[in-house]
């Protein structure tokens, strides 16, 4: 990984979860962004680069594929590398976002918290 610090924008409503996956990942020397709303995560994209985006799909108000495809709209953002980690296991929903381009889709329920961030640090790792 290259000595510049990476940015993940964590979007995800859960604030138990959103504190531990921040501590985890700060640990390993990435910062973290944190929006507890898609309208949120949108504002803070609208300021901000981040190098990934963690994007929950269940989210009050607008819900995560709908700022999935609102990324990809944006000439700006329409490259951002996103991986989507929720509880929602939708078959559905599952292959609608992989239409839209995103790295992985993790179902929260078949890994452990460390195990997920782990597999985001490795798709950093990988990130320009």
């Amino acid at each position: 990984m290259s000595s510049e610090k990476k940015i993940v924008l964590l979007i995800e409503d859960e604030p138990a979860l959103q504190e531990a996956v921040k501590m985890k990942l700060e640990k390993e020397g990435v910062e973290v962004l944190v929006a507890g709303t898609g309208e949120k995560g949108l504002q803070i994209l609208g300021e901000k680069k981040p190098n990934l985006v963690w994007l929950d799909v269940l989210l009050p108000g607008i819900n995560g594929l709908e700022v999935l495809r609102r990324i990809r709209e944006d000439e700006k953002s329409k490259d951002l590398p996103v991986v989507i980690v929720s509880v929602s296991s939708g078959e559905g929903k599952i292959k609608q976002a992989f239409t839209m381009n995103i790295i992985d889709y993790i179902i929260k329920s078949e890994y452990t918290l460390d195990n997920i961030v782990k597999k985001v640090k490795d798709i950093l790792s990988q990130l320009p």
